[in-house]
């Protein structure tokens, strides 16, 4: 309590000196970026895809969150699938399974699952890799600056300089990747528009064949056209056919008004006269009246 039994305290422990903020283990951060979905923070899981800012996501994730609509900053900038790219990864063939990964972890617990298909390097996230954006496949920067080539290390596509998309890239080239994905989305739209424009240039050439065939644009309008004759002749058909049945009733009507009547022409035969109500049995007919009002009589 006095110090009487000969303790003699320290400077450090009379003197209280503010603590250091704590700071990110850089190791740990590199390796969660590296080994987790971007939007859902849960482990990468096939298959795997990329955006072209570099992110990387699980494609159930991204397909829920398009589903849904839902507004998440961090994938604004992903409008459909055509905005992401599935990754081509190359399995690591000295990949052990283990635990959760920390910034403390054992040298041997620190194997990649993935490493470059050309230079054999693992992909920790102490190496730079990108993928193509045309086919997808997942390269070292190494293995593309020493063997320069316009076709695939992995896949043999064709592809040039402005398709090679930075996996996982720093905050200060954040800039520099949007800026590409403008303008590698500005090119697409321009190229999409002169194609269009190009069809319709065509079809409006509309070429003669050497046997003399008609265009195709020539035939709709020619089939067209056989559809409205078509139309008008079947049109002309009714209004004759109505025309005809007018004419028959007026006809009917002027005999009626003669004093025509079947019962009284030599050339009908009986059973036809029987049918009208002119006939001998027609008359001698019962009647309904006013207790009887049988239905069969009318």
């Amino acid at each position: 309590m006095g110090c009487d039994g000969g303790t003699i305290p320290r400077r450090d422990e009379l003197v209280k000196t503010k603590k250091k903020p704590e700071q990110k283990d850089k190791n740990s951060e590199r390796l969660y970026r590296w080994q987790h979905c971007a939007v859902s923070q849960a482990p990468l899981q096939p298959p795997v895809v990329a955006c072209e800012l570099g992110r990387m996501y699980n494609k159930e994730e991204v397909l829920t969150r398009l589903l849904d609509r839902s507004a998440e900053p961090a994938m604004a900038h992903i409008r459909g699938l055509k905005d992401v790219k599935e990754l081509g990864l190359t399995p690591n063939p000295s990949q052990v399974p283990a635990g959760p990964l920390t910034g403390d972890a054992a040298p041997e617990q620190l194997t990649a699952e993935h490493v470059c298909p050309v230079t054999g390097l693992e992909m920790n996230g102490r190496h730079r890799f990108a993928f193509v954006w045309t086919c997808g496949c997942v390269l070292s920067e190494r293995a593309l600056r020493e063997v320069p080539t316009e076709t695939c290390h992995r896949c043999g596509a064709p592809f040039q300089e402005k398709d090679v998309v930075t996996l996982n890239p720093p905050e200060d080239e954040l800039e520099v990747v949007k800026a590409a994905m403008n303008a590698r989305r500005a090119a697409a739209k321009a190229a999409k528009k002169a194609k269009k424009e190009g069809k319709r240039a065509a079809d409006e050439e509309e070429p003669q064949g050497t046997s003399g065939s008609k265009p195709k644009k020539a035939a709709k309008h020619s089939e067209g056209a056989a559809g409205i004759s078509g139309e008008s002749s079947s049109s002309r058909l009714r209004v004759n056919g109505m025309a005809s049945a007018v004419l028959r009733d007026k006809a009917f009507d002027k005999v009626r008004s003669a004093g025509f009547s079947v019962a009284s022409d030599p050339k009908a035969s009986e059973a036809y006269k029987s049918l009208f109500d002119t006939h001998k049995t027609a008359l001698k007919k019962p009647s309904a009246h006013w207790v009887t009002c049988n239905p069969q009589y009318f």
